[in-house]
């Protein structure tokens, strides 16, 4: 994404939307190798099946009980049932909801640093950089974080990195420009985001996969899908409403809502580190 951005010519909207196409169409060859290398391994594997293999999975999966599909509702009840689930349910509610809170605000000074598209999106092409070859590196080193530290010990290194980098980010903000600059402002919500990101690649996440195994089957199979969607989509919703209401309180700026939207962050992850 970037080198295409770096080879466009100039800053209107005609080499914009020329950069676009170019962009569509990288996406498009990358999904078509991806369905082929998909079926030529599924077209491998499948020859490499004798028949004796192929029959012994049949009366496996004959063996087995069939699995009944289950309802929001029934998710619920598990969900309100289960402390367990509960608790996961709060983490990945309190992540989400601190991703929209720093997110939207960060974007908000980073449109107006940026103010040409093709600066934007190439700032935006960097930080996916960043992010991907971050991740990439502490994905190696995370099952000696989680040997060393423990599951509690690594599942909390998430809020408190958040809650940190946060912390700074809000102040800079509501300090305003006078005091601090707005590119300051601006590398530290980055710094910020890239460490939301990673973290839950690398850590939130692997923590809340180990979480489900002392679980029942039945408590994750209807716990889980109660868990995404509470955490998920509840939690996104919270974010976003919390924000609309204060921009609304506050005369039409997100920036002048950063003390709000900070206190709500760090009350947020305090209820995920209690969880």
């Amino acid at each position: 994404m970037t080198f295409v951005i770096s080879r466009q010519k100039s800053n209107d909207d005609v080499s914009y939307g020329e950069t676009l196409k170019y962009l569509a169409l990288i996406k498009c060859c990358v999904c078509a190798c991806i369905v082929t290398i998909y079926s030529v391994l599924e077209k491998l594997t499948k020859n490499a099946n004798n028949a004796g293999v192929q029959d012994k999975r049949r009366r496996m999966e004959e063996k087995q009980p069939i699995k009944k599909k289950t309802t929001l509702r029934e998710s619920m009840k598990e969900l309100s049932r289960n402390k367990e689930l509960r608790s996961i349910a709060m983490m990945v509610m309190c992540y989400n909801i601190c991703v929209e809170l720093a997110e939207v605000l960060w974007k908000g000074i980073l449109r107006k640093r940026y103010t040409n598209k093709s600066d934007y999106m190439n700032f935006m092409g960097m930080f996916s950089q960043i992010v991907g070859i971050t991740a990439f590196i502490l994905q190696l080193c995370s099952p000696i974080i989680i040997k060393i530290m423990g599951w509690r010990g690594t599942s909390l290194l998430t809020p408190y990195i958040m809650g940190t980098l946060a912390t700074l980010f809000f102040v800079s903000v509501s300090a305003g420009r006078d005091l601090v600059p707005l590119h300051v402002a601006l590398i530290v919500g980055t710094l910020q985001n890239i460490a939301c990101k990673v973290t839950k690649y690398t850590l939130f996440d692997p923590c809340k996969e180990m979480a489900y195994i002392p679980l029942g089957p039945e408590a994750k199979v209807k716990g889980k899908a109660a868990v995404e969607v509470l955490g998920g989509r509840v939690g996104r919703s919270i974010g976003s409403a919390s924000q609309q209401i204060m921009v609304l309180t506050a005369g039409g700026s997100i920036l002048n809502c950063a003390p709000a939207l900070g206190a709500m962050y760090l009350f947020s992850i305090y209820n995920w580190s209690k969880a």
